[in-house]
Parts: C-alpha cells; sequence; structure tokens
C-alpha cells in the first residue's frame, strides 16, 4: 500500500487496533455507553483495507463506512448523554421530594 495514502505500517495499524479494541470494550463493560461499542468495532473494521490493497474501491468504501460508523457513534453519544442527564435531574428531584416531605 502507498505509505502517502496510509501512513503506517500494516504491523503497527494491527496493533493500534488490538489496542484500540480491548480499550473500547473495558470501557463499554465498565460504562454501559453504546458509542465505545461501537467504535470497538469501527477502528479494527478499518482493517478491511488490506483484503485488496489495490483496490480503490474497498478502499474508499471503508473510508466511507467508518465515516458513518464514526457518525452514528457521535450521535449515539449525544441521545445517550442527554437520556443520563434527564434521569439523573429527575432522580435529584425525587430525592428532593423524599427529602421535603421527612
Amino acid at each position: 500500500m502507498d505509505m502517502t495514502l496510509f501512513p503506517i505500517s500494516m504491523e503497527k495499524h494491527i496493533i493500534f487496533c488490538v489496542a484500540a479494541l480491548i480499550f473500547f470494550l473495558a470501557q463499554f463493560i465498565r460504562t454501559k455507553r453504546w458509542y465505545q461499542l461501537i467504535l470497538a468495532i469501527a477502528i479494527p473494521a478499518s482493517l478491511l483495507i488490506y483484503l485488496q490493497p489495490e483496490n480503490e474501491t474497498i478502499f474508499y468504501a471503508v473510508g466511507i463506512g467508518e465515516a458513518v460508523i464514526l457518525a452514528l457513534a457521535f450521535i449515539i453519544n449525544l441521545i445517550q448523554s442527554a437520556k443520563l442527564n434527564r434521569a439523573e435531574k429527575e432522580k435529584k428531584k425525587a430525592a428532593q421530594a423524599v427529602g421535603t416531605e421527612a
């Protein structure tokens, strides 16, 4: 593969992808944030360009797919954060209501 288009070697790319997979899976298990599971899939999916490195169609398809997956992770993070913030506010409101009744 042309090093001007993809500046790291395949070995370094594999090491990075494995490390990212382990990190994001551990974070998903710990925090249950869905965007982390999506990133645990998206980053290793970039290895698909090595199936046929000379095929430009696969190269661009993987790039477009990665962009879509990253956008999806961003959107899901925004939605989940809003839901968690709303639940936290309701929990505080309920705790205050219980505190004022006592």
